[in-house]
């Protein structure tokens, strides 16, 4: 009877064990699915986040390119105490007064050694290169006299070179390009002018208005 029994139990214990490890099995395989599941949805939000944070920087980054390419260059204001003195000078000649002539060509000359070409863009940098000395030899000279005609003889070729470089450095307002076709014995010669209306610097107050607009630069 006790062998019975022994036995009864000892198959008991063997179904209890046999029942007991497929449980532990599926257990551990469903732990084991939902850690993986859990780290792949982690790495999932991480692309996500990685994903979002690279498009957010490509999009700031393109918004500043566009920003910067579509912003106003600041323009080169260096030439124009230049052109502010070449214009006092040709008032000076027009009101014959040829000390006021000389203090204007004095303030021209400083102004043409003071300009730095590196500070402006391409074309007008070799523009001002090749006028620079042009300029200055008829500034130095007009500066050294007194005596209108002498000057005026310079301010023609001044003239001459200054509308070169205005058509090359265009200004901010128009500025007109004039004829006097009786100066120097009918030969003629141009000056530039901010105002539209006729102030001759050739023949000064003997002839004022005498001239006309041949063209406007702008």
């Amino acid at each position: 009877m006790k062998r019975m029994i022994l036995i009864v139990v000892a198959a008991m214990t063997l179904a209890a064990c046999n029942n007991s490890k497929p449980n532990h099995t599926h257990a551990a395989d469903m732990a084991k699915e939902a850690e993986e599941t859990g780290a792949a949805i982690d790495k999932t939000k991480s692309d996500t986040v990685g994903a979002a944070d690279t498009t957010a920087k490509a999009e700031i980054t393109e918004t500043a390119a566009m920003i910067k390419a579509e912003a106003p260059v600041a323009k080169d204001r260096s030439l124009d105490e230049v052109y502010s003195a070449y214009f006092e000078l040709k008032d000076a000649l027009a009101r014959d007064n040829g000390q006021a002539a000389q203090q204007a060509a004095k303030k021209m000359e400083a102004a043409v050694v003071k300009i730095d070409a590196t500070r402006l863009d391409i074309a007008s940098a070799a523009a001002w290169k090749q006028y620079k000395r042009k300029l200055a030899f008829d500034t130095e000279h007009i500066a050294g006299i007194y005596e209108n005609g002498h000057q005026r003889e310079h301010f023609v070729t001044l003239s001459k070179n200054m509308y070169a470089l205005l058509k090359v450095v265009r200004p901010d307002a128009p500025i007109y390009y004039q004829h006097c076709p009786m100066y120097n014995e009918g030969k003629g010669a141009h000056w530039l002018s901010k105002q539209k209306a006729i102030d001759n610097p050739y023949l000064g107050k003997s002839m004022p208005t005498c001239g006309s607009t041949v063209e406007t630069i702008q």
